[in-house]
């Protein structure tokens, strides 16, 4: 939270300290018999000694939504939640059953492959070639 001061602004004020309270400047008020008859008001400053000025809160308000659009952002924010739930019982899932989620190291092989009713000219269904520059050591 921010720290404000009040301190007198009148040119011929000798009162020099700043206070923490908004109230009359004792040096510049003029009294008659103890009632305030010419009263002069502490101003606010920032902690560091500048004038403070107050922000507008004109640029916060705008125009009403409409109820189109009130109701596309009900449909974002019920399909946000159903997505959430979702991932939320899938981690739940990961968590009760790990075997369930394991990804095999080894690739897929074409289904004749994998039930040895392979013929010698049958190709792979995975592109197995490398792509691209190799990452470890230059050839």
């Amino acid at each position: 939270m921010t720290k404000y001061i009040y301190k007198c602004l009148e040119e011929n004020c000798t009162d020099t300290t700043e206070y923490r309270y908004r109230g009359l400047c004792r040096s510049c008020t003029q009294y008659v018999q103890g009632e305030p008859v010419v009263p002069i008001l502490r101003t606010k400053h920032n902690a560091d000694g500048s004038l403070f000025q107050a922000q507008s809160n004109t640029s916060a308000i705008g125009k009403p939504i409409t109820r189109k659009q009130m109701q596309a952002q009900a449909q974002n924010e019920s399909a946000y939640r159903k997505h959430k739930t979702q991932m939320r019982k899938m981690r739940q899932a990961r968590r009760l059953n790990p075997e369930t989620f394991v990804v095999p190291d080894e690739p897929v092989e074409a289904d004749c492959c994998a039930t040895n009713s392979c013929e010698p000219d049958c190709e792979p269904k995975m592109d197995l070639t490398n792509i691209g520059e190799s990452v470890g050591e230059e050839e």
